[in-house]
């Protein structure tokens, strides 16, 4: 198994372009900022939670909380 360490996104997105791998190739990804990480990864749970939800009645509500998800998203 190859490895690579300290790359950008920007590295790494010019080197998965460059390559051409087999579509159920898997790659292993480790955050320097896991807390970073981890409040991105409960804010998507949150939005998907919440586009379930959309058809369930609270339909304003929803679209109001994942209006300002996106917008945090955008900060």
């Amino acid at each position: 198994m190859s490895a690579i360490e300290h790359v950008t996104i920007s590295e790494l997105q010019e080197l998965l372009q460059s390559l051409k791998l087999p579509p159920d190739t898997r790659l292993t990804i480790q955050f320097e900022d896991g807390q970073a990480v981890e409040k991105a990864l409960k804010r998507q749970k949150a939005i998907e939670a919440m586009k379930k939800l959309k058809g369930s009645g609270n339909g304003k509500l929803v679209s109001a909380l994942l209006a300002e998800r996106e917008k945090e998203a955008l900060l």
